[in-house]
């Protein structure tokens, strides 16, 4: 994707040298120090080992298929909200891989409701995805009005989810042989990483998000390996994101859109935001839309809902994906997640 998107700002770069200026100014400093400055508080506590040692207590004592999709699902909704969807599919996704060396599960409808659960339990917070963490910086509204704008909505999706979950997984035990018990915990960086979370969403409600950034650095300098792995692809893509949807709309914006204008209802917007997701993913459909749309609710329940459906629509669904290097999976993805999308948009309708 980032290859993707560097070939596509050259191209259009290309066609309109012009729009290269104003398409730079595009490039939302704020959300890339919280998206960073987050990337290194969730690798603190990834590193640490504590995530991989509970997730191992847990798995000794399931005793069937259902109870094992259960946890991993809700684990994965629970990781989502709190350390980002892409940190929360590191963790419960390679569990779930190791599986299939213990016990004959079936491994690829895990995986696939865990992408589900990070997609449902990101939209409930600010700091979940990337396009959440954009609109709450764009929008200034504080931590807990963005948590009670999605809550009552993103409630109905994971009972919706818990209810697929039941429905999809079976009933047949299973006996988990976990030999190796030796995980090195590092329970310093743990509860050092843990304990900088609250000044630094502190920092960013009270528009600092540079000094959180600082904050989050500070980690980096204490345990320098944080900063050897921190995703940096990922930062980059997010700022090519930012450029391309800058390049263009210098050649289309999206008041071109059918039934788009200042008087469109929220339904029209809410479904542009599903559409738009499908085709280019909702983190640039989030950057697209955002500057021409005024209703802040409106844009977060269409991109995030529109991360359900094709496997193109959230970033978190090609990593997981991709991390199950399985052909199959995709079409079991995408059997699940276009009936969920239906719910999504049915639902959301009923609370815009």
């Amino acid at each position: 994707m980032l290859r993707l998107l560097l070939a596509l700002g050259i191209w259009m770069g290309f066609l309109h040298p012009g729009a290269w200026a104003g398409a730079v100014h595009r490039i939302h400093l704020p959300t890339l120090c919280v998206l960073g400055g987050l990337m290194l508080l969730t690798q603190g506590i990834e590193q640490s080992g504590i995530l991989s040692k509970l997730g191992q207590h847990l798995l000794e004592r399931v005793h069937s298929e259902r109870s094992l999709a259960r946890w991993l699902t809700w684990a994965s909704i629970l990781l989502s909200t709190f350390l980002t969807n892409d940190i929360a599919l590191f963790i419960v996704v390679p569990l779930t891989l190791a599986l299939r060396q213990l016990a004959p599960v079936s491994w690829r409808r895990l995986i696939v409701f865990e992408a589900l659960g990070v997609n449902g339990g990101s939209l409930l917070s600010p700091i979940g995805n990337p396009q959440n963490i954009y609109l709450w910086q764009l929008s200034h509204s504080s931590f807990l009005e963005f948590i009670e704008m999605m809550a009552p909505w993103g409630l109905v999706l994971l009972a919706g989810l818990a209810f697929l979950v039941e429905l999809g997984s079976s009933r047949r035990p299973i006996v988990l042989h976990l030999e190796n018990n030796r995980i090195p915990v590092l329970r310093g960086l743990f509860w050092i990483s843990l304990g900088l979370y609250l000044p630094f969403l502190g920092l960013v409600e009270t528009g600092h998000p540079v000094w959180a950034l600082a904050l989050a650095l500070g980690l980096g300098i204490f345990r320098p390996l944080l900063l050897r792995f921190l995703d940096w692809g990922l930062l980059v893509t997010f700022t090519l994101f930012f450029i391309d949807i800058g390049l263009l709309s210098s050649f289309f914006n999206p008041d071109r859109l059918p039934g788009w204008g200042h008087g469109s209802s929220h339904v029209i917007l809410f479904l542009w935001g599903i559409v738009l997701s499908q085709l280019m993913s909702n983190v640039p459909a989030t950057l697209f839309m955002a500057p021409e749309t005024s209703s802040l609710k409106t844009l977060a329940y269409g991109v995030n809902a529109g991360g359900f459906g094709l496997f193109i629509g959230s970033m978190a669904n090609l990593i997981a994906l991709r991390m199950a290097r399985d052909r199959q999976i995709w079409r079991e993805f995408h059997v699940l997640s276009f009936p969920f999308l239906l719910f999504a948009v049915v639902t959301g309708v009923l609370f815009l």
